[in-house]
């Protein structure tokens, strides 16, 4: 009985962790980022994905696109980079006229990127001078 009790509370245990290993992720638009002309927008979220698993991600959309979820949870839009690190005051990101987008880094190498083109924008990541 006792063994049976334990092999039970073992499997709910491993289901529980199962399901929010695997579970959808939460998305939070942390800040946004508007071409000049209004015709893109680059969105900064903070995804957290539950057991310690926090992250960043940057989406690109045209606004005339429909903003609705993609079907695994996702904000709308094409992701750019899924490891840009707000954490660290010294990055940002921006637009250099209306079809270059600019991720911006002080430290390290920067963000890996996704893509460097999307809907005729250059995605380019540069390092920013150093804050004194």
């Amino acid at each position: 009985m006792i063994g049976v009790a334990v092999v039970s509370a073992i499997g709910v245990i491993f289901v529980g962790w199962t399901i929010l290993a695997l579970g959808a992720c939460d998305y939070r638009i942390m800040s946004e980022r508007v071409s000049p002309s209004g015709r893109y927008v680059a969105e900064l979220y903070g995804v957290d994905c539950g057991i310690g698993s926090y992250f960043d991600v940057v989406m690109l959309r045209d606004v005339s696109a429909f903003e609705l979820p993609k079907l695994d949870g996702m904000p709308p839009g094409t992701m750019i980079t899924g490891n840009f690190d707000t954490m660290d005051d010294g990055n940002d990101m921006f637009w250099d006229g209306e079809t270059t987008f600019v991720i911006e880094y002080v430290n390290g190498d920067g963000p890996d990127l996704d893509r460097t083109e999307w809907g005729g924008v250059r995605i380019e990541t540069r390092r920013a001078a150093p804050v004194e």
